[in-house]
């Protein structure tokens, strides 16, 4: 390995947080932010607890030792057609 490139210490996981708005994730976010942690968000759908055939979205909020490290060649809203 080279002395010129820097060792990668992956983040570490300290905790999840499930929330039921956006605005309660937001509030996460900003906390992690202040005590200079990283965070990873992202909602999704799940069953209702009190309706069988109803979805909900709920929030999750991953706060990790600092910030998770991303890929700048894997863009998920990259809405370029691929080449054929």
């Amino acid at each position: 390995m080279s002395d010129d490139v820097a060792e990668f210490h992956a983040p570490q996981l300290l905790s999840t947080q499930i929330v039921d708005s956006a605005a309660e994730a937001v509030e996460a976010v900003l906390a992690a932010d202040t005590l200079d942690l990283g965070v990873r968000v992202y909602n999704r759908l799940v069953p209702d607890d009190d309706s069988d055939d109803t979805l909900v979205e709920e929030w999750v909020v991953e706060i990790y030792t600092n910030a998770p490290a991303v890929d700048p060649d894997d863009d998920e809203d990259d809405d370029t057609p691929a080449e054929a």
